[in-house]
């Protein structure tokens, strides 16, 4: 068997457990590695229900587990590889957290819901995501059923007449950036030095909102795009930081275009010597949006601002 990726649309706590629990308990009686990544109330409701097979769960925060659509692909992948013989699955129950999203995140974590079908297409793993129709935006249901190709059903899956394929779905969220930079914004050109660059984003990351914690990483995932605008831009680009009320930004520009689907969602072959920037960059940053075309390539490395 190969990846299961499912949407439990739920408008009840028993409609959610008719299905959760059914889904659990096989898990552990079949030895797979089960994880729940559930609300409050959910998790609660779960322990109630499971009895002595919770002891066998690993309960998860949600806020944790989706801290950024990067870093929640690698959390499945790092599972996987971990599990302890080779007929045993990943399950994961997991409701999205879409509370206090603003557009952006809204949109770039619907994107990574369509492309789990394709970054762990490969991979012994069952993923049910939950969603509650009783408090979730009619909108982002709706996508539920575009981004999962099964629905579950009570114990039953049924195909979601909706799926929209990966690569369609995911040209569809590939909308020009906005908003464009403010005026006056700091900016570097990028040539074959990057140290420049490096400082720049030293200097200017914690002035808008970088925490010292992170800033060795920002600092470390902007030298790979700009790594990347040298080996693959045509040599040279352009640098720009500012700062939104919730995050900080460095824009990345270069002549070149990129080539492939999902860029830096995929996670890269180890014996390969391209890839391998951008899926660091998407680790390190909280979102991390891409264009590319004719005219050129644009990277936004965006990171919450330290409250």
């Amino acid at each position: 068997m190969t990846l299961i990726h499912q949407a439990l649309l739920f408008d009840s706590p028993e409609q959610f457990l008719a299905t959760a629990v059914p889904f659990i308990t096989e898990g552990v009686h079949r030895g797979d590695t089960v994880l729940a990544v559930t609300s409050t109330d959910n998790t609660r409701l779960l322990r109630e229900q499971l009895d002595g097979a919770a002891d066998e769960v690993t309960f998860l925060e949600p806020a944790g587990w989706f801290d950024s659509p990067g870093r929640t692909l690698d959390a499945h992948h790092r599972r996987i590889d971990a599990l302890a013989t080779d007929t045993a699955f990943l399950r994961v129950i997991g409701e999205p957290v879409w509370a206090d999203r603003d557009d952006l995140e809204t949109s770039e974590w619907g994107r990574y819901e369509s492309i789990v079908n394709v970054a762990l297409a490969d991979s012994r793993a069952w993923v049910m995501c939950g969603y509650d129709s009783s408090t979730l935006a009619g909108a982002i249901v709706e996508d539920a059923r575009r981004t999962h190709p099964r629905l579950a059903v009570g114990t039953t899956s049924e195909i979601s007449a909706d799926f929209t394929e990966p690569a369609s779905y995911y040209a569809s969220r590939d909308t020009p950036l906005a908003p464009r930079p403010p005026t006056g914004v700091e900016w570097i050109p990028i040539h074959a030095d990057l140290a420049p660059v490096r400082q720049f984003v030293a200097e200017h990351a914690p002035r808008l909102g970088v925490s010292l914690q992170r800033l060795d990483d920002y600092i470390l995932a902007v030298n790979e795009i700009a790594t990347n605008v040298l080996r693959h831009g045509g040599g040279k680009g352009e640098a720009r930081m500012w700062a939104t009320d919730r995050r900080v930004v460095c824009e990345i520009t270069d002549t070149g275009t990129a080539t492939g689907n999902f860029l830096g969602f995929l996670r890269a072959d180890p014996h390969s010597e391209r890839g391998h920037g951008l899926w660091i960059a998407r680790q390190i940053c909280d979102l991390l949006e891409m264009r590319t075309g004719p005219s050129g390539t644009t990277v936004r490395l965006h990171l919450r601002r330290a409250v």
